[in-house]
């Protein structure tokens, strides 16, 4: 109950969770081999045909079953908190990232509601050029069906030139649309 008593570094929560989750990992392999030895004693019990001892056997491997279990899914937890807290530093270093972008960006002048924009059209483009090519590359299977098979390497090739082809000329489109715009104001 010390964990909650008062807040703690994201380092401190780690190396706490390390010691719990060793010791946990111990206490889990000691189980086991108790675990196991009941085992064998219900095996032995029960090829000797002594139902009682097989009884006391058997229910003592269920019990240590039991909280090998239970701690097998305790040290899953504190892994995973641990992999949290590692999530957890890693998204704070983004977030301060992605603030420092921000405050560039204002500093530089740059719109993100017109760069968002860009982006957009960007997006619908390459979807264009996505559609076009499809119908293209489905066009040139069909002329060329009567000869060779394509393979799939050679139709994914092809696809994927012709969308850089397309790809080309309507980033080109789009930046001298946008400098004319610029231009106008």
């Amino acid at each position: 109950m010390g964990l909650l008593s008062k807040k703690i570094s994201p380092d401190e929560l780690k190396t706490k969770l390390s010691i719990h989750e060793q010791r946990l990992s111990a206490r889990e392999n000691e189980l086991k081999k108790k675990k196991d030895r009941a085992r064998e004693e219900s095996k032995q019990a029960l090829a000797s045909g002594n139902d009682r001892e097989y009884r006391v056997s058997s229910r003592r491997y269920s019990m240590l079953d039991g909280q090998v279990g239970t701690i097998s899914n305790m040290v899953e937890m504190a892994q995973s908190m641990t992999d949290v807290i590692e999530m957890q530093q890693g998204l704070k270093e983004v977030v301060e990232i992605g603030n420092d972008l921000g405050k560039y960006q204002k500093q530089l002048g740059i719109n993100t509601g017109q760069l968002e924009g860009a982006i957009t059209n960007i997006r619908t483009s390459m979807e264009k050029v996505n559609v076009a090519t499809n119908t293209m590359t489905s066009a040139m299977d069909a002329a060329m069906s009567g000869g060779q098979e394509l393979t799939d390497v050679q139709d994914s090739l092809r696809a994927e030139l012709m969308a850089e082809i397309e790809g080309e000329s309507v980033d080109k489109q789009e930046l001298d649309k946008q400098i004319k715009e610029e231009l106008k104001q």
